[in-house]
């Protein structure tokens, strides 16, 4: 019959087990299961220094919300701090009333408890656990053990950061020295100092069409883009009223010239009528000037272009029958060949701007072809816009004249500033985000 081996040679065996572990994943079940092989137990637990309870014996895969691992992490709290190098043997019976009645029911009455300590700093804590209570000389043994489970603990934490390095930093210390330097090299490289904001093209000197008067639109002369020319009718008011009102004043012009016309002859031979003839002259003036102002509002029905350009304007049946206020916009003619680019650019990604900043507008149907153009106009104040946000207004004056983009079109624009360097491109918001949080 062959004798069991001694306790040394299963000390070095699991030694070496330990410190041949692929991942550190592997060491914790030798911990917990293998360490069985050296002295007995019916139970194992491995925390972290954190009291996370790592791996249970018998157990692939703990899962922190059970009892048992809960009632563990508690039971992490009333070790001995991580001063503590040697085994401690514990007993059911003599722990605290706070944990005494989860020992009986989840371990055994015997334990022992051994820290895992790397050149004064402790990894972990495992602890064996069964009915026999632990001698000292099995004390004496797993104090040796957990020295060399410690050291390939710190073994396993030292080569996961340095496979972690090695894939960031190349083996070859010639290249690692030359993508550093070029690294550097790069956030010192001069870059203008760039911000986006939403853009669209505007016409530079567009006719916008106000409603001359209160009343209802009844019909438009033309449709959305349209050409117009000087003079063309573009939409009429409903007229019915005003209408009424100039047949009005008409009929009381008329009586009143009448009644004018008949005094004047009785004038002539009663001296009495001559003083009210000044009166009835009076009330022919006013009707006539009340017939007048009807015609002149009557003519304000009927709306006219006063330059050349297309119609901007969203769709007419929406309008018609729409009452509207005088002065509320109702379209806009714009020559179609000079326009501009319109900018919001908001305060926050406000920067120091020259007066004939370099601007290139990325059309949305279009962003393979930029249009390049320059500041002409930066509103020395925020407004703000129709979606809520507050932004100051910008405009630019496009390069290319002979193909400019048709007004209406939206896309980004990228303003260009100063030059500044790559390191202070890439941190300028960070630094002004921390500033602002911290108050400075």
């Amino acid at each position: 019959m062959t004798a069991p081996p001694s306790p040394l040679v299963l000390l070095l065996q699991l030694l070496q087990r330990a410190r041949n572990a692929p991942n550190l994943t592997e060491l914790h079940f030798i911990l917990v299961n293998e360490t069985h092989t050296l002295t007995p137990y019916r139970q194992a637990v491995l925390w972290n220094d954190q009291g996370e309870v790592l791996a249970l014996s018998g157990v692939a895969l703990v899962d922190p919300k059970v009892p048992f691992v809960l009632w563990l992490q508690q039971l992490f709290t009333h070790f001995p701090p991580a001063t503590e190098t040697a085994p401690l043997l514990l007993h059911g019976h003599s722990t605290p009333e706070a944990i005494a009645h989860g020992w009986q029911e989840w371990l055994p009455e015997s334990a022992i408890l051994i820290p895992l300590m790397s050149r004064e700093h402790r990894n972990g804590l495992l602890l064996l656990a069964r009915d026999p209570p632990f001698d000292e000389a099995e004390a004496e043994l797993l104090h040796h053990l957990a020295d060399g489970y410690a050291h390939a603990w710190r073994c396993q934490l030292q080569n996961r950061t340095q496979r972690r390095l090695s894939r960031l930093l190349p083996k070859n210390k010639i290249r690692s020295v030359a993508i550093l330097a070029l690294l550097v090299s790069g956030l010192a490289w001069p870059v203008p100092l760039s911000v986006l904001a939403p853009a669209e093209v505007t016409p530079i000197r567009p006719e916008v069409v106000r409603a001359p008067m209160d009343g209802v639109l009844q019909r438009f002369h033309l449709q959305p883009n349209d050409p117009v020319v000087p003079g063309q009718p573009l939409f009429d008011f409903d007229a019915t009223t005003l209408k009424n009102r100039l047949e009005v004043a008409e009929k009381s012009l008329a009586i009143a010239e009448s009644e004018y016309l008949l005094t004047s002859q009785l004038a002539l031979q009663d001296p009495r009528s001559k003083a009210q003839l000044a009166i009835l002259a009076g009330r022919v003036e006013e009707k006539r000037l009340e017939a007048d102002g009807v015609r002149e509002q009557l003519a304000r029905t009927h709306v006219k272009a006063e330059q050349a350009g297309i119609a901007l304007f969203s769709d007419p049946q929406g309008w018609i029958g729409r009452p509207v206020v005088t002065g509320e916009k109702i379209l806009t003619v714009a020559l179609e060949q000079e326009t501009e680019i319109e900018a919001w650019l908001s305060p926050g990604d406000l920067i120091p701007l020259p007066s004939d900043a370099r601007i290139t507008l990325f059309l949305n149907i279009d962003p393979l072809h930029p249009r390049a153009a320059r500041l002409r106009l930066l509103a020395y104040e925020a407004t703000a816009r129709p979606d809520g946000t507050v932004a100051h207004q910008l405009r630019a004056t496009l390069l290319d004249a002979d193909l400019p983009p048709r007004p209406g079109l939206k896309g980004i624009a990228r303003i260009e500033g100063e030059t500044v360097r790559m390191a202070w491109w890439i941190l300028r918001r960070p630094i002004s985000l921390v500033r602002q949080w911290l108050g400075w």
